[in-house]
């Protein structure tokens, strides 16, 4: 099992500085998120990073925030098949299709499923991922639901991410939708989901400061969690994926201690994978909807 840190924490920092600091804390490699800076260099710079820094690029992950030539598929698709040409990368992953228009999207994925392919690392895993829940809008996205994901990426024999925190925010069990599709998870993004003070508990910043905290900051039974995938035999990566809030970048010299402490949560959670003294699993159901209610929004459970 391999510890990750998204370079998307520190979306338009300079590469070698988000590098640096995940070899500090103690990752085996980064998931690199596009961002326009690396698009202007090219993978050919990034690779010369990488080589510098000593840590390897293992997944890479499409731009957060939209722009020219990298914000939709067909054209961005291909462009990730080429960057994990560019730098063998194996595995690389989708957001599903948007809902409003979704007929036409999931024609436009499909055709950038086949570029993307047709440009990438010999062998290249695609994996799709589950979305976040934010408004009363959300509750019509099926996507929210990691068996509609599994359904969708099963027809085009893609793998499925699975994003800890998103599933928080959808209120759903998270060790019970691991388990329904664990068959097809090839990749985890592991982070913690807390309330946010009243003040701050808006969809704009739910991002930030409600989403993708700390491992052990938040409400989510992670220890439990990645004990449970040792148990299951999970081969994939963990991929920290935490918000530039969680991680506190207005404090640079208390980054590394706290990514530091949350690669050893991991690896300690996953050392600890094993069973109890009857032989079973040593991990208790986690109700998540009666724990979450309903927030200021009021939103809860996806429907």
């Amino acid at each position: 099992m391999h510890v990750l840190f998204s370079t998307g924490a520190l979306y338009g920092a300079p590469l070698a500085w988000s590098m640096g600091l995940a070899r500090a804390a103690g990752c085996d490699g980064v998931e690199l998120v596009l961002d326009p800076w690396m698009v202007l260099f090219g993978p050919r710079a990034i690779a010369r990073v990488s080589e510098r820094v000593g840590l390897s690029v293992e997944v890479l992950h499409p731009s957060i925030f939209g722009f020219r030539g990298m914000n939709k598929p067909p054209q961005a698709f291909a462009q990730l098949g080429e960057w994990s040409r560019a730098l063998e990368v194996g595995l690389v992953v989708l957001h599903p299709p948007r809902i409003v228009g979704l007929a036409e999207n999931t024609a436009r994925f499909d055709k950038g499923l086949e570029a993307l392919r047709q440009a990438a690392y010999p062998d290249v895993r695609v994996s799709l991922e589950n979305v976040p829940f934010f408004t009363q809008a959300d509750r019509r996205n099926p996507f929210v639901e990691p068996e509609a994901v599994a359904e969708f990426a099963r027809k085009r024999g893609l793998s499925v991410t699975l994003d800890t925190t998103h599933l928080a925010s959808a209120g759903l069990d998270l060790l019970a939708q691991y388990d329904g599709v664990s068959g097809l998870v090839s990749h985890i993004h592991l982070s913690d989901y807390r309330q946010p003070r009243p003040w701050l508990d808006r969809p704009e910043l739910d991002t930030y400061v409600k989403h993708h905290q700390l491992p052990g900051t938040g409400m989510l039974p992670l220890r439990q969690f990645v004990r449970h995938l040792r148990v299951t035999a999970y081969e994939g990566a963990i991929t920290l994926e935490v918000s530039p809030v969680a991680l506190q970048i207005w404090r640079p010299w208390r980054m590394l201690t706290l990514l530091r402490r949350s690669v050893e949560y991991v690896r300690s959670a996953w050392d600890a994978g094993g069973a109890g003294p009857s032989g079973e699993p040593e991990v208790a159901p986690f109700p998540l909807r009666a724990t979450l209610g309903t927030t200021a929004h009021g939103r809860g459970g996806a429907q």
